[in-house]
């Protein structure tokens, strides 16, 4: 078995101009090239209108991910405690050989988005006539499985970022990190405190914890 656990956040500013705020946690996991192999698919076709469809079935993949409940009265320089075990973000029968980890944190005003909601507006042709012409540059080099996997990824929280935005919603925090096991957590564990974010604004405890 296999858990990435969220033991706590620090959040530095909550965004909201006066007083407190409601934020909303969400977080992806992809697990590098097995957990996609229709990329596989994808590179094998030269279909335009397939690559299309199999994009798709990846964005929804990854979109379906862990989406917290909202959490309510948020201030400054607060820390969320996820109870004395941490909340499990990821859960895997197997220990995987590596895995990627975005942990997205937004200041909510506006209206909560359905997933249905946020897949429609991810997936529109123009979009997707986007990540096509830029997988076609990522398949002229190395490591093109890997690095479409990462590129769909961000692509995904670029647009989920744009589309809060819309909502009056503002980022609180943008965790992006990997791990490989034999690097990271060769001995099925890893804990970690107060890991900084890209934005410098968030402040994570995670748990790794793996037996075979």
């Amino acid at each position: 078995m296999f858990y990435l656990r969220l033991n706590k956040l620090k959040i530095l500013n909550n965004r909201e101009f006066i007083g407190k705020a409601e934020v909303k946690l969400i977080s992806f996991v992809t697990l590098g090239d097995s957990d996609f192999p229709e990329i596989t698919d994808y590179l094998a076709t030269n279909d335009v209108d397939e690559k299309k469809e199999i994009l798709k079935s990846s964005v929804s993949k990854i979109v379906s991910s862990r989406v917290m409940p909202e959490i309510q009265k948020v201030k400054d320089n607060q820390v969320i405690y996820f109870g004395d075990t941490g909340y499990n973000l990821f859960v895997s029968e197997t220990i995987p050989q590596d895995l990627n980890w975005m942990l997205l944190a937004i200041e909510s005003d506006g209206k909560t988005r359905e997933t249905t909601q946020i897949i429609d507006s991810i997936l529109t042709d123009e979009k997707i006539t986007d990540i096509v012409e830029k997988f076609n540059d990522i398949t002229k080099v190395s490591g093109a499985t890997a690095s479409m996997v990462t590129a769909l990824t961000s692509i995904v929280a670029d647009t989920l970022i744009a589309l809060f935005k819309e909502d009056k919603d503002d980022q609180i925090g943008l965790l992006l990190t990997s791990f490989i096991k034999q690097q990271h957590y060769p001995n099925g564990k890893r804990d970690k405190e107060n890991i900084p974010d890209a934005t410098g604004n968030m402040f994570t405890d995670y748990t790794i914890f793996g037996f075979e």
